[in-house]
């Protein structure tokens, strides 16, 4: 994709990344619930597979929009060390998450005995990443501040999420983080865009 539909897309991207973040958690929340720890031996764990295509297609879109705004913030030589370590760490621990659901529903029919001994890394990596990002995002100015700080605060509601039972609610806040970010980014884009075309060209 290139650099300016990358910007004119992302902000949409975001918008419908996030909106797609919620339903999944809402989804999930509708489904029966699920076991922590003892609870395994008196009911089995929440399948939320039938969900997963929306979790999917809210990490796509919710990356292009992330992809539009790091590029925005680095064409204004405004990302910083604390972005780019984020970025890493958030895309390591997504592909991470990702490639382990893959496997647990291909090879271990939803049961995989090690998902949490690598999810909770990944996880942790993805909301420090995300930190690091919202305040990377923060200091730069390219958005507005209360949109950066609701990402970092939607980012500290993961750390409560659980996909077993109404814990999963609190990822929320992350998916209405991502539709602000993306109506700002698209509104300044659509902005800049038009003042472009407005402005005069020189000897007019």
């Amino acid at each position: 994709m290139g650099s300016s539909r990358l910007l004119r897309w992302g902000g949409p991207a975001a918008i419908l990344g996030g909106v797609f973040w919620i339903a999944h958690a809402v989804a999930v929340a509708l489904m029966p619930v699920g076991c922590i720890a003892d609870e395994c031996d008196i009911r089995p764990i929440r399948d939320s597979s039938a969900a997963a295509p929306l979790f999917i297609a809210a990490v796509l879109l919710i990356g292009a929009g992330l992809a539009a705004v790091v590029r925005r913030a680095r064409h204004a030589g405004r990302f910083g060390v604390s972005g780019r370590l984020g970025l890493i760490a958030a895309v390591t621990g997504v592909v991470t998450i990702l490639g382990a659901g893959l496997m647990q529903g291909v090879f271990f029919r939803g049961d995989f005995p090690l998902m949490p001994y690598i999810v909770l890394p990944a996880g942790l990596a993805v909301v420090i990443g995300f930190l690091l990002l919202g305040i990377a995002l923060l200091r730069s100015g390219i958005l507005p501040r209360w949109t950066a700080a609701l990402l970092v605060v939607g980012t500290l509601a993961l750390l409560g999420v659980n996909d077993q039972n109404a814990q999963i609610l609190l990822a929320i806040p992350f998916g209405i983080a991502w539709v602000a970010v993306g109506y700002v980014f698209r509104e300044g884009e659509r902005s800049g865009r038009a003042e472009a075309t407005s402005t005069p060209l020189p000897g007019t």
